[in-house]
């Protein structure tokens, strides 16, 4: 038997030598009928060739349509929107010099991904870089309320996996916070403070806060809501449908006896499904509601156009005429782009007839035209999970979402280069404007619903002259913004006296310590050059020394699940370590592209 052995064992070692995984499965196991075979000598080896063979032959053509599948899933990366990355298991490249960077907790994107779970668009707007105050010392932005790319993100972590960069929009995150800000009953209250950042060392975090004039619900004007549902094929999977059910439904009752609801779904075509009745008739309305079904494909444009035209058929002067549209935002027929659709509903929009984009769906997903219908189409945009966010949305803020206090709203901040040197605004990429633009009425600003707080962050590096002068002024704070029915231009201004400055981040409110935190987590996922320097356990530890009311809280609670489960994920390396390590970095320039 020993000659046999040898046989036997030289032939498992020549498999083995091959690497065929296949082989076992493949070849014929010897039983007591193949005794004799196997002892008198040499079939094994021949039949373990054979089968190597096959195995092989097997193996490349296994090999040959790996690389068919990641041929077709490159070909269809490279033939999607410019600058807007698809495949969720891709993080969009910042420069054209940068590799898309894959996320290592999710399988290799297959070409599949670009018509199922996988296919979300997003823009990468970039990132503020740091500015010399004496060479440009003011900036200028739309306001922006949205809180969509915050909620989108949350959906997202919570199913397991990492949001994609370019999906995090800094502003949404910090906006989506609720900070205890005074309000004096005019149309915007000001507050300010500014404090040493935990995050970038030898700056301060300046904490800019924006609180708008609040209404009771009695006093929230009637209301003509053109409610428009996506019932295309794609809304029948993940939930969405019967989210959006969920939310049109909770809506409608919050509201009485004087607003009117119409109801419009699109598909391959548009209709009315129910014409404009009184929100006393509950019933009624719930009963189209629940009859919602999916069908056919996404003509948005078809959708926005018949909702527009109801909208200004019902149009009453001091009412709250809005279209609130809800979809995943997968438009294929028609115009699908934000600039296209916007076109064709440009001329509603100066009308005084607002929007509201309603986005549900953390799969197949449009975050892209979502966000450019709210911000283009003078309104807002919100991203829905579930009943909780739906209750925050449509009850809890409901005047918010509905009640437009303030329309084509912008900031400016003017910094004084003898107290600050340097400055960076963190988030509102997608909302710069040029200096002249302030007081331009034609060029767009942002919407402000009553009782919305808009936040904005700076990163500041004081000048020695402002330490060693406490009397010395940072700057100047200016806003610009029209009523929701009139023309004329309004401007407030409000001086910054270095008194907001406190001397340690332990004695800054809880208020501008929860910014901080939720902008360093916001900074951290879209792989924002100054976040290479902190790790996510430093962001909790800044949220541990939050007072026990805030902690209790579901907003931070959400955060630090959040945050964890960020942690747990992401495994990416830093674009940035490849050419400078943490000693080399400069906290006041953007490395150069090489």
């Amino acid at each position: 038997m020993k000659p046999q052995l040898q046989r036997l064992i030289s032939a498992s070692l020549l498999t083995i030598a091959l690497g065929l995984t296949g082989c076992a499965s493949t070849k014929k196991q010897p039983d007591s009928s193949d005794t004799s075979a196997s002892e008198g000598g040499g079939m094994l080896e021949e039949e373990v060739v054979l089968s190597s063979k096959r195995d092989r032959r097997a193996e490349r053509q296994r090999q040959r349509a790996e690389q068919k599948k990641r041929q077709a899933a490159e070909q269809a990366r490279r033939e999607a929107p410019a600058s807007i990355p698809v495949p969720m298991t891709v993080s969009s490249p910042r420069s054209n010099s940068e590799k898309p960077l894959i996320d290592i907790t999710l399988r290799e994107p297959q070409a599949t991904d670009y018509a199922a779970q996988g296919y979300q668009i997003f823009k990468d707007y970039g990132v503020n870089p740091t500015i010399v105050t004496q060479s440009k010392p003011d900036s200028t932005f739309a306001m922006d309320v949205d809180t969509g790319a915050y909620q989108l993100a949350l959906a997202t972590l919570n199913a397991g996996r990492l949001p994609a960069s370019a999906g995090i929009r800094a502003e949404e995150f910090i906006n989506a916070m609720h900070y205890q800000y005074q309000n004096d009953g005019n149309t915007f209250t000001f507050s300010a403070e500014a404090a040493p950042s935990h995050f970038r060392q030898d700056y301060h975090l300046l904490h800019v806060g924006i609180q708008s004039q609040s209404l009771e619900d009695q006093q929230r004007p009637p209301a003509n809501l053109v409610l428009v549902a996506d019932v295309s094929g794609s809304m029948a999977n993940g939930g969405k449908l019967p989210l959006l059910k969920e939310a049109f439904k909770t809506l409608v009752g919050q509201l009485g006896k004087h607003d009117n609801i119409t109801i419009v779904s699109y598909s391959n075509q548009a209709k009315v499904l129910l014409k404009a009745t009184s929100a006393k008739h509950k019933r009624k309305i719930y009963e189209v509601i629940n009859k919602l079904r999916t069908e056919g494909s996404t003509n948005a444009q078809a959708g926005l156009n018949l909702a527009y035209r109801l909208a200004e058929r019902h149009f009453e002067p001091g009412f709250i005429n809005r279209v609130i549209i809800s979809s995943d935002g997968l438009a294929n027929v028609g115009a699908s782009t934000p600039k296209a659709l916007l076109a064709q509903v440009q001329q509603y929009k100066d009308k005084n007839i607002f929007l509201t984009t309603v986005g549900v769906g953390v799969g197949m997903y449009n975050d892209f035209l979502m966000e450019q219908l709210a911000d283009q189409g003078n309104g807002n945009y919100l991203y829905l999970a579930d009943s909780d966010s739906i209750r925050r949305s449509f009850v809890d803020g409901l005047n918010q979402q509905l009640v437009t206090v303030a329309k084509n709203a912008k900031i400016q901040m003017e910094f004084d280069p003898a107290a600050v040197s340097h400055y960076r605004l963190i988030g509102y990429e997608n909302r710069r404007l040029n200096r002249e633009d302030f007081l331009d009425t034609d060029k767009d600003g942002g919407e402000v619903g009553a009782g919305h707080r808009v936040t904005a962050l700076y990163e500041i590096k004081l000048t020695e002259h402002a330490k060693n002068t406490p009397e010395a002024p940072l700057g100047q704070l200016r806003v610009a913004y029209q009523k929701p029915e009139g023309d004329k231009l309004f401007t407030l201004q409000k001086d910054l006296p270095s008194s907001i400055v406190k001397g340690s981040l332990a004695k800054a409110s809880s208020d501008l310590r929860l910014s901080m935190a939720v902008a360093a987590f916001a900074e951290k996922l879209r792989l924002s050059y100054w976040s290479d320097t902190y790790s996510y356990d430093d962001i909790m530890f800044t949220l541990r020394d939050l007072p026990s009311s805030y902690l209790k809280s579901d907003q931070i609670k959400d955060l630090n699940n959040a945050i964890r489960q960020a942690s747990f994920l992401d495994r990416r390396d830093s674009p940035y370590k490849v050419s400078a390590s943490h000693e080399r970095y400069s906290l006041d320039h953007v490395p150069l592209l090489k």
